[in-house]
């Protein structure tokens, strides 16, 4: 009768239904001995014995979910693992049957990727909570691969396209990226080691960076705008997003700024300062030549009597007109090119936003999902001392039983001696 393994753990099934059971061994009868009941937990079993090429079976397998799980009684085992290793690198996932007398071929085993090893008799329950184990220990680092490669893509867009550095808790400058040093004119060997004022232009308000370094000791992100000196006196805005690192205690360890470029901005801003006082300026000077204009008319009006006057309000009437149209005309402008200033600011502060808060919730899942796998680790290397002590277990089990067996001899050759000695004497007395 089949025995129905019993879990409440429906995701161990669910697991355990994604993956295919590779059993090889010595021959056909081993393969009956693999327990029924595991038929109802993996999608499928393929069995395989020595002589008919394992490799290229496994080779031709397309399912990326397998387990290997080989009977591990000759040198076709090793020599099969030697196989593997060269072929699939560290790719598989391979778990040992072992029994008391193959020891020396559990030591062969070991300059080999063996996930782990199980003794004889195979015990289901154990056999499919360790694979249920192993497949989540794998699921997690390959999730902390995928989550430290997007980091790195993260990291790489953010470098290319922004000044990047790190300073030490006193604000000296321990990490500089190309473009930090392109912008800045400075070389990495001048500003490591250097105060990152080095490049803090004297028109920014002294409040500025204590506002900063309140923020940042605060454990928050600062945001705002400075103006910065390159070396040669060259004179760059930038947008600047300066933030904390922690450590695993929560303990802050350094400060990374992540700026973009905004001189362009800048200087567009400064031109258009200086369209609207321009005018503003030609406003009142129109409007001064209107009233000069209007006094000289008027005058001339007044000497002229009635119809200088008529003509004079008609001329002044349609010169009002044009001026005012025009001033509308400039007011229109003006307002339209603030709006999209403003419009782009927005979008740009947006966007650098959204990116960060990005790669921070990446620095987090990547950081919990280390803690994870080390934690995973810790445990696997726990189940690997427990397996080596096992196997010192085994081998002064193995050595009892040789024990036992010479004592069994030993025995065997008394009762055969006693055997024979009653024969004899039963042979003697018959004769007699």
């Amino acid at each position: 009768m089949v025995t129905e393994l019993k879990t409440d753990n429906s995701f161990e099934l669910d697991i355990l239904k994604q993956l295919d059971l590779f059993f090889v061994s010595q021959n056909e009868e081993e393969n009956k001995k693999l327990p029924e009941q595991l038929d109802n937990y993996f999608n499928k079993i393929i069995y395989s014995t020595f002589d008919k090429n394992p490799l290229n079976l496994i080779k031709n397998e397309k399912s990326k979910n397998l387990i290997l799980l080989i009977n591990l009684d000759s040198n076709n085992t090793i020599k099969l693992l030697q196989q593997l290793d060269k072929e699939f690198k560290k790719q598989l996932n391979i778990v040992l049957l072992i029994d008391s007398t193959n020891i020396d071929l559990v030591e062969n085993s070991f300059l080999y990727n063996v996930s782990n090893y199980l003794l004889k008799p195979l015990k289901v329950d154990f056999l499919i909570k360790y694979i249920s184990k192993l497949i989540k220990e794998k699921e997690i680092k390959v999730q902390e691969d995928t989550k430290t490669k997007e980091l790195k893509i993260y990291k790489d867009l953010l470098d290319k396209q922004n000044l990047i550095s790190e300073t030490d808790l006193e604000g000296n400058i321990i990490y500089a990226n190309e473009i930090f040093c392109k912008v800045s004119g400075y070389s990495k060997d001048e500003l490591i080691g250097k105060p990152h004022s080095i490049v803090r232009h004297p028109d920014n308000s002294s409040k500025i960076y204590e506002d900063l370094w309140e923020t940042i000791q605060a454990g928050n992100v600062w945001k705002g705008k400075l103006k910065n000196i390159a070396k040669d006196g060259t004179v760059y805005y930038v947008k600047s997003y300066i933030s904390p690192i922690f450590d695993n205690e929560g303990n802050i360890i350094k400060y990374v700024g992540s700026r973009y470029l905004i001189t362009k901005d800048e200087e567009e801003k400064q031109t258009l300062k200086k369209y609207i006082l321009q005018q503003k300026s030609q406003k009142v000077k129109k409007e001064n030549e209107l009233e000069s204009k209007y006094q000289d008319m008027l005058k001339k009006a007044l000497d002229s009597k009635d119809k200088q006057i008529a003509i004079f309000v008609a001329e002044l009437h349609s010169e009002i007109k044009v001026l005012r149209s025009r001033i509308e005309d400039d007011k229109g402008r003006i307002l339209n090119l603030e709006h999209k200033l403003a419009n782009s600011e927005k979008k740009c502060d947006a966007d650098h936003e959204d990116f960060l808060q990005k790669l921070s919730k990446m620095r987090t899942t990547t950081r919990v999902s280390y803690e994870k796998y080390e934690r995973f680790k810790k445990q696997n290397d726990a189940l690997k001392e427990k397996i080596n002590k096992a196997q010192e277990s085994i081998k002064v089990y193995q050595e009892y039983i040789e024990e036992y067996r010479h004592k069994i001899d030993d025995l065997n050759d008394v009762i055969k001696s006693y055997e024979d000695d009653k024969k004899k004497a039963a042979e003697a007395a018959a004769k007699k």
